[in-house]
């Protein structure tokens, strides 16, 4: 600590133990504690415009410091001290402190805030309040995202949030609370601006726009993705699906320049990396068909007289005989959809060639054994 905040100390300590047996303990210590307060901030704000910048940040960080350890020796007092008759009545005296202590703090973050460490952990006071804030801001979002009759990939994404940011381990740091009060001001504010029905799409750029990099957001966001994916008919509309997707993300504004985990990826950065690798995956697919089809291996388009659900019990078998060897059957199916054509359909469905290739009537199975014994036949013809 400094010279300052350790004469501050002292002068506070005082109020707090020496004398607190004084029928009016704090009256006149309390009136000397807020003018030399007020004193330590002006002298603070004085001496940073006096020298140069690399000093001045060491100065501001070093009288934060001391004012934090002062904070929770304080809170440790409250928590841990000696019993008097008047406990309450001086625990309530101590908070008043802390709460000026906390006001100073404050003004050192926002009149100086190019000098003040925002890493450093928030008091235990300070965090009580957020987590309350918190709570309460939760219940306030949950109502409104019912009165917009959100779908329940909204709800369940939210109701994560908020049990992780509720159940927080350890304290949050100057930039973090700050972010969650910006957050959740501007969270609720966009949400009155929408109009039922709320489509998850609309919560995924909203909170991008928010810098809101949270990993159950993230995975969120990936799984929402990859399910709009599978619903597609075939890789063309994939690849339309996700450029579009990709342009969202790369369009979003973002309201908040700090995200929520300093330490963590950028939200829009860490999805576009996401959305890069789909599309380098889909990219491999299509090589793969064209290098097949110049070595002529694989014709552009087969077409077959099986059904869309006796080419997909075909497929099936020649995987489980060991003829055909994949390890990735949503690669298959992709293949196949995209390379044969039936009688009755000229594109084939990857999602309908999917439920088929799992599922099996016995008219197709009977269908597909005549077949194999009509190959079989030719087979035997030509030993």
């Amino acid at each position: 600590m400094t010279y300052e905040i350790l004469s501050f100390r002292e002068l506070i300590l005082d109020a707090v133990i020496n004398e607190a047996s004084d029928q009016c303990p704090f009256k006149k210590p309390k009136e000397e504690i807020l003018k030399e307060s007020k004193r330590i901030v002006s002298s603070i704000l004085y001496h940073t415009m006096q020298v140069e910048p690399d000093r001045s940040k060491a100065y501001v960080r070093q009288h934060q410091r001391g004012l934090m350890q002062l904070i929770n020796e304080l809170e440790t007092v409250i928590t841990e001290g000696e019993f008097y008759a008047d406990q309450k009545h001086r625990n309530e005296e101590i908070n008043s402190i802390v709460n000026l202590l906390n006001q100073m703090v404050s003004d050192l973050q926002q009149h100086l805030p190019y000098y003040f460490d925002f890493d450093c952990p928030i008091s235990a006071i300070s965090q009580q309040q957020l987590i309350s804030d918190i709570a309460e801001n939760s219940c306030q979002i949950q109502k409104r995202l019912e009165e917009l009759h959100s779908d329940t990939q909204t709800i369940i994404l939210f109701k994560q949030i908020f049990k992780h940011l509720n159940n927080y381990q350890g304290r949050f740091t100057f930039e973090q609370a700050k972010y969650l009060y910006d957050f959740f001001d501007s969270l609720k504010t966009a949400l009155n601006t929408f109009v039922p029905a709320l489509d998850f799409s609309d919560i995924v750029l909203l909170l991008v726009s928010l810098n809101f990099n949270h990993p159950s957001f993230y995975h969120s966001c990936c799984s929402h993705l990859n399910d709009e994916l599978q619903n597609c008919e075939n890789i063309s509309e994939q690849y339309r699906l996700i450029h579009f997707f990709k342009k969202l993300i790369g369009q979003v504004f973002k309201t908040i320049s700090t995200p929520y985990n300093r330490n963590l990826p950028d939200i829009n950065e860490a999805i576009l990396r996401y959305i890069e690798s789909e599309i380098s995956y889909l990219r491999s697919i299509d090589t793969i068909a064209e290098d097949l089809s110049r070595g002529g291996i694989l014709e552009n388009n087969f077409k077959v007289t099986f059904t869309v659900r006796q080419l997909a019990l075909f497929i099936n078998l020649q995987v489980e005989a060991g003829i055909i060897i994949t390890n990735s059957p949503k690669a298959l199916h992709q293949y196949v959809t995209k390379h044969y054509s039936t009688a009755e359909k000229e594109v084939i469905s990857e999602k309908s060639f999917k439920n088929a290739y799992y599922g099996h009537l016995d008219k197709d199975i009977q269908k597909v054994i005549e077949k194999i014994a009509t190959m079989l036949s030719i087979a035997q013809l030509k030993c």
